[in-house]
């Protein structure tokens, strides 16, 4: 616990807000996700069905997104999914003003008809989350906020 601390610590001062900001939205995704029906957490947070029409796009601040999801993710005190990055990440986007999408996708287990499911984020064409897991899914659904 103190080595994280102090791996912290050490983080230029942009790179602790954003990863705080990380922290904060995941946290709160995942409880919105856990203690509400998908429609009402969607509503609560200003998330609507399609694609982002609106947001520029700006690949470094996409990237430092990406990275603190990432970076979050890993350490959080909870398993945070695929679902819960994508929508994290969305937020953090919006915040910034940025174009934010987040895909919901299925695809059939190998020699299976059980299917699985991944979500992932983008910022117009920039990979902000589980974008490279997603090779083989299909979207099914698009959100923006």
């Amino acid at each position: 616990m103190k080595a994280a601390l102090s791996r912290f610590l050490a983080l230029p001062a942009a790179d602790r807000a954003s990863l705080a900001e990380a922290v904060s939205y995941l946290l709160a995704v995942r409880l919105a996700f856990a203690l509400l029906s998908l429609t009402r957490a969607l509503r609560l947070f200003g998330i609507v069905q399609g694609e982002a029409s609106d947001g520029r796009v700006a690949v470094a601040e996409a990237q430092e997104v990406s990275r603190a999801i990432s970076r979050a993710a890993r350490h959080v005190p909870f398993r945070s999914v695929c679902l819960q990055q994508a929508f994290a990440a969305l937020l953090m986007l919006r915040r910034r003003g940025l174009a934010a999408t987040v895909h919901l996708g299925l695809a059939r287990e190998a020699g299976s008809d059980d299917l699985k499911a991944h979500a992932w984020s983008r910022c117009g064409e920039v990979a902000v989350s589980g974008v490279p897991q997603a090779r083989g899914f299909v979207p099914v659904a698009a959100f923006a906020a």
